[in-house]
């Protein structure tokens, strides 16, 4: 049986292969680092050299009062790679999941967490937002897979649907999401430690609220993976913190 499981995934694997090949003909791909020409069949849009240099166990610092014990980021939001995700969040260039997740698995190389680590889930969209899958959830699932991890997709639910955080400074987004984020009751998750999926890694407000539910009930660990990071520590323009109260602020 083991055998003929084994025959079936190498001749899917061989079927996607030529898929990509002749999709590269048509429609070559772009390294979404460099921009050069990615490999032909392939379908991660990375070149070998960008591949090469994302930085292993590329840890981000973390503040002690975060909810999550580690976040590892693998790619700069920036140039042709904030592009790219623009068009994979917005635009529906649902390919790129590869890409990104291909991204992750680089930047994790030197991390020993599969034994310590059972669940991943990833950051949760709000129903009303008119996107036709969510983009941390398809990285999420391919994560699993590789590193033979159990998905929960709808461990976290999006409870209130929120202006972009991209719109906000670092005081703001924190005081916005809370409360945003709520757990899936059909889970149990005491004494679990789990991987938490995101896009963009900018302040880390929106990793922070999901990891205080899941600590909430009963998760034992929080790690954050992200396929870019930002660097905004500071507020925007046009963003007043000291309007902020107290209660508003750390809900």
């Amino acid at each position: 049986m083991e055998s003929t499981n084994n025959t079936k995934r190498n001749n899917r694997g061989y079927a996607s292969a030529i898929a990509e090949t002749v999709i590269d003909i048509f429609y070559p791909k772009r390294c979404i680092c460099c921009n050069f020409p990615a490999p032909v069949g392939n379908a991660v849009s990375l070149c070998s050299d960008c591949l090469k240099h994302i930085p292993k166990n590329s840890v981000v610092y973390v503040e002690p009062d975060r909810y999550f014990e580690m976040a590892v980021c693998a790619l700069p939001y920036e140039k042709h790679t904030r592009n790219a995700m623009i068009n994979y969040k917005f635009n529906e260039f649902k390919y790129l999941s590869h890409t990104f997740s291909a991204g992750i698995r680089k930047a994790v190389e030197e991390i020993d967490f599969p034994k310590e680590y059972t669940i991943i889930c990833p950051v949760p969209l709000h129903p009303l937002r008119e996107r036709p899958y969510n983009q941390s959830l398809l990285i999420a699932e391919e994560l699993a897979d590789d590193f033979n991890l159990t998905l929960y997709p709808d461990l976290l639910l999006k409870v209130k649907n929120l202006t972009p955080l991209s719109q906000m400074g670092y005081a703001m987004r924190r005081a916005s999401i809370c409360g945003a984020i709520d757990f899936n009751m059909k889970y149990n998750i005491d004494g679990k430690k789990i991987i938490l999926v995101d896009d963009i890694y900018t302040t880390g407000s929106t990793a922070d609220e999901c990891a205080k539910i899941l600590k909430i009930y009963g998760a034992d660990e929080v790690t954050v993976f992200a396929a870019c990071y930002a660097d905004q520590k500071g507020d925007e323009d046009g963003v007043d913190a000291d309007n902020l109260s107290d209660q508003e602020f750390w809900c």
